[in-house]
């Protein structure tokens, strides 16, 4: 007759090696997972609507910058009555805002008809993207 050989398998030695396979297997994912997204959001800003208060003389404009994956996707003057007092103002933030969407930085040459409301927007422009920064 052949002999019966037994294996002895402790619970206790089956449960630290189930853990760590377990916990190599979340490593493996959480690495692959980590190296596939590295380069999809590389932008230098937290996504969102940011806003900041203007003073022209005795009324208040707000200047909106949005982000939009990591990146400055508008500029925009959020205050309709200011157009119609400063209708020059909602040029100048079209063109600033061009210029600073173009080189994704509110660090432009300012190159307007009316330099002190274009610093002025460029100022609240760099107010809210301080608050975006990362």
């Amino acid at each position: 007759m052949g002999r019966t050989r037994f294996m002895v398998v402790k619970a206790k030695e089956l449960i630290k090696t189930a853990v760590f396979a377990v916990l190599g297997v979340i490593i493996l994912v959480g690495l692959i997972a980590f190296f596939l997204n590295m380069g999809k959001h590389d932008g230098a800003y937290r996504d969102g609507t940011y806003y900041e208060e203007m003073q022209l003389g005795e009324e208040t404009a707000e200047v909106a910058v949005t982000i939009a994956e990591g990146r400055i996707a508008e500029v925009s003057m959020e205050e309709a009555t200011v157009a119609v007092f400063y209708p020059l103002l909602a040029e100048v933030t079209e063109t600033v805002g061009q210029a600073v969407i173009e080189n994704q930085s509110a660090e432009i040459a300012v190159e307007s008809e009316n330099p002190h409301s274009a610093q002025a927007i460029l100022d609240a422009v760099a107010a809210c993207l301080e608050q975006a920064e990362r």
